[in-house]
């Protein structure tokens, strides 16, 4: 008999010449990688980040005044080459990441497997199996190649890592499928990579390679480019925007510095101050340990960042779209609904209660008696039920009369199980399963009512009927047994909503994040979960995989905001429905335990993986849920954020200082007074006033309203929301009453104007540190709440004071002592800052 399509002989197989010259045509069995790149094409891809460009701009200038002015000292330098190499470090592990993907696929491949060939068995490499090969499969074996089903007994197999669905999958040879199913609908077919967890069965294989479904999963993850985050975007205009400022500035400091009559090596020098003044080389590290602290506190909350940046995109997360099944879900199928139907018998009327009595029934028809601990997801939900009504002891004694004598297992084609039992001198038994496949003696249309409307509530439904012999079993049939049943009733079985998941979906949802579940399962149930925590509201739609299909991307762009549900999905429709949210302008982070995820968690700005989910999906992720729950996704965020704004907080900070530095160095200049400070007095400014101090921000609790306000926009600078002009205006702050120390002390003399004007600089940097804590008073906030802080700014304060004190430091940096009231002036010049933002802040100004 030959199999048309594929002309195999279902009796012997293919020959050897036919494997042979198929082999050559399709090619081997195993799934294409890419070529593993160089060091050299990783280091030159990393070097085309701008912010490294910046940063070695940065260490060659500290560089050359280190050797000029302390050539026994090159820590600044190696501290900035140090943060070139941390960047570098990041940017090609990001990039490995792919190969990583590619080599767990791989490792879902089957060594051998046994193949129906010229008419006998034989044991082959997987990877010389062709389309039109008849393999045989049992219990434990992993499915070597898409095939469809032939024969099959009791046959189940496990597709999670493919389809999400959570329970293994039943094939039958005789399923005839429809246009529009989805993988998860194939009862026909199994795919490679599937692992046999029941029963038996021989299948003919039809897609070998790069054409099996894991193989276009492959293809997928291969084509999906790594998304840059936008905290890498944003830096990086940040250094051409500072680059470009540090190159300008220096010019203009050497022209003023020759018109104004100064040698050209003090015009150089000055230059090289201005530039040390616009370039905030602390600030990358700043950014690196705020994130670095981010991802620890993250951990702590059972996140596992995979790169620092991806710790800042969560923060910008403005669609979430989430798996139902563990994530929205529990992942543990429960029996929420008892319908007992009719009175019991005396025989089997175990319990007065008649809800309890049906749950034994049904733990009966389970074959748990004498065989406790086995069952699939739906026997062990019964069993949980049972375990949760009665004790021990209570159990014990129902049950002590009955003697197990027959079961007839669960069947793909019966779609039911039946178990005979003997009490006393009469016997019993008990079947289960779909109501359609039970044949009763008492069926009624109240029963078909109770049941289709338990099915419309999305409830897995399962019924049990009964038959009391009054003959011998021994003489009866497997047909016999189940047959002229008499109904008992129904239970309703749902893997529920985890309790925090509607508080995690309401809090996103205030925090203007839009959640969408995209699952395997059935649209009815889906949705019924999904309008349970909140996820479907008043006019959302649900849509199914087929219905996805029909349309085109950009009808699919234009109305996917009207959508919170996709079911029945593909791993090509979950990556369609990301880059739409993401044609909208939308951060999405997409979440996913299985093979078949992975492409789509690449694609997504936050790739996040289940902790329980397969070594494939955790390689293409940014992140990973050790719990694998909804709401510590939405922490997660509330982290991001709090990192965000901190790093916001940090360039508040830091660029009021830098932008004053060159205004006051580009005044003073211009007024013929020379620099006002040096490039070594400002390299300790920006160290130990606006360096150290600012590193503690990174540590900054979040504010109290965080998550109620609207996700950043994707494409906002890092400076949106009135930053720009916070730190200009701060400057201009910080220049006027620098000013007017250079002012004070030029009465008196140039070394004096000199040596306040470099204590009101850091002094004032360090009060303004507790400006950029909120944007409340500090007075409504806890003074010790940072205390890291605390510590940096008074030490960075004891710093200055010592430097401009002591005798020794005195000459070595070109400080001289001052006097008591001009230590009244610069004590109360560095506190005018704090003074007037809180003016604003009082007033609502802010």
């Amino acid at each position: 008999m030959k199999i048309e399509n594929l002309q195999t002989d279902r009796q012997k197989g293919l020959t050897e010449q036919e494997a042979n010259d198929r082999l050559e045509y399709y090619g081997v069995n195993s799934i294409d990688t890419q070529s593993t790149k160089s060091f050299i094409v990783y280091f030159k891809e990393a070097m085309k980040d701008v912010s490294i460009l910046i940063l070695l701009v940065a260490t060659g200038l500290s560089t050359f005044i280190a050797y000029q002015t302390h050539p026994d000292d090159f820590t600044e330098p190696i501290v900035i080459f140090s943060i070139v190499l941390l960047n570098l470090y990041l940017s090609i592990r990001q990039q490995k990441s792919a190969e990583k993907s590619m080599d767990q696929l791989k490792k879902m491949s089957t060594p051998s497997s046994r193949v129906l060939r010229e008419s006998s068995v034989k044991e082959i490499n997987s990877s010389e199996i062709v389309p039109g090969d008849i393999v045989q499969l049992k219990l434990g074996d992993r499915v070597p190649a898409d095939a469809k089903v032939i024969t099959s007994t009791n046959f189940f197999v496990d597709e999670s890592f493919l389809t999400g669905e959570s329970e293994p999958s039943e094939k039958d040879a005789s399923y005839q499928p429809t246009d529009n199913e989805g993988l998860s609908d194939r009862k026909d077919l199994v795919f490679s990579g599937a692992l046999v967890v029941t029963g038996k069965a021989t299948v003919l294989v039809e897609k070998t390679g790069n054409a099996t479904e894991i193989g276009k999963i492959s293809h997928l993850i291969t084509n999906e480019g790594t998304l840059v985050a936008p905290l890498q975007i944003k830096m990086q205009r940040l250094g051409k925007v500072l680059g470009l400022v540090a190159i300008t500035a220096g010019f203009l400091a050497i022209v003023i510095g020759l018109v104004k009559g100064l040698s050209l090596e003090s015009s150089i020098m000055t230059a090289i101050s201005m530039a040390v003044a616009a370039i905030p080389e602390v600030l990358p590290v700043v950014v690196t340990i705020s994130l670095a602290v981010g991802m620890g506190n993250m951990a702590v909350k059972k996140t596992i960042v995979r790169t620092p940046s991806t710790v800042e995109t969560v923060g910008g997360v403005s669609v979430i779209c989430s798996d139902k099944t563990g994530t929205i879900t529990e992942n543990k199928m429960s029996v929420k609904k008892i319908a007992p139907l009719i009175e019991i018998p005396t025989l089997l009327d175990f319990t007065k209660d008649k809800e309890k009595n049906l749950l034994l029934l049904f733990y009966l028809a389970s074959g748990f008696f004498e065989n406790e601990g086995g069952g699939n997801p739906t026997e062990l939900a019964i069993q949980k039920a049972v375990n949760n009504r009665f004790s021990e002891k209570e159990l014990q004694e129902h049950l002590s009369d009955l003697e197990k004598i027959k079961e007839l297992p669960f069947d793909s084609k019966r779609k039911r199980m039946t178990v005979v039992y003997r009490m006393g001198q009469e016997y019993f038994s008990v079947t289960k399963g779909a109501f359609d496949r039970l044949h009763l003696v008492n069926l009624n249309e109240d029963y078909q009512a109770e049941h289709d409307q338990l099915a419309d509530q999305a409830y897995r439904v399962l019924g049990v009927a009964y038959k009391v012999f009054q003959q011998s079993i021994e003489e009866l049939s497997e047909e016999k047994l189940e047959e002229e049943l008499t109904f008992a009733g129904f239970i309703g079985i749902i893997d529920p909503a985890r309790k925090e998941a509607a508080k995690a979906v309401e809090v996103a949802k205030k925090a203007g994040i839009k959640t969408v579940m995209i699952t395997g399962d059935h649209l009815l149930t889906a949705s019924r979960i999904a309008k349970e925590v909140g996820i479907m509201g008043e006019g959302d739609r649900a849509m199914t995989g087929a219905e996805l299909k029909r349309m085109s991307d950009k009808q699919l762009a234009e109305t996917i905001d009207m959508y919170r549900v996709f079911a029945r999905t593909s791993p090509e429709d979950k990556i369609r429905i990301v880059k739409a949210f993401q044609q909208n302008d939308e951060i999405v982070a997409m979440t996913g335990d299985g093979v078949n995820d992975a492409p789509a968690l690449k694609a997504a700005d936050v790739g996040i993986a289940m902790g329980s989910g397969t070594e494939v999906a955790k390689e293409a992720s940014d992140m990973v849920l050790v719990d694998d729950h909804f709401a510590t996704i939405v922490q997660a965020i509330e982290e991001g954020r709090r990192v965000y704004q901190n790093i916001r907080k940090s360039l508040y900070a830091m660029l009021g200082c830098n932008i004053s530095a060159l205004t006051i160095v580009l005044i003073s200049l211009i007024l013929g007074w020379g620099a006002p400070v040096t490039a070594i007095q400002l390299l300790i400014i920006k160290v130990v006033a606006d360096g150290i101090p600012g590193f503690s921000l990174s540590v900054e609790p979040a504010e109290e309203k965080n998550m109620e306000k609207q996700p950043i926009h994707k494409y906002d600078s890092i400076f949106s929301q009135g930053l720009t002009f916070k730190i200009l205006e701060i400057s201009v702050v910080f220049t006027v009453v620098t000013l007017l120390a250079i002012v004070i002390g030029r009465t008196q003399s140039v070394a004096i104007a000199e040596t306040m004007t470099f204590i009101v600089l850091g002094l004032s940097t360090i009060s303004h540190m507790y400006n950029c804590r909120s944007e409340v008073s500090i007075l409504r906030l806890k003074f010790l709440g940072n205390p890291l802080l605390v510590l940096t700014t008074a030490i960075g304060a004891l710093i200055i004071v010592l430097l401009v004190t002591i005798p020794l430091t005195q000459h070595i940096f070109g400080f001289v002592t001052i006097g008591l009231s001009n230590w009244l002036w610069v004590l109360g010049l560095s506190f005018i800052p704090v003074a007037y933002i809180e003016v604003k802040k009082w007033t609502h100004l802010f």
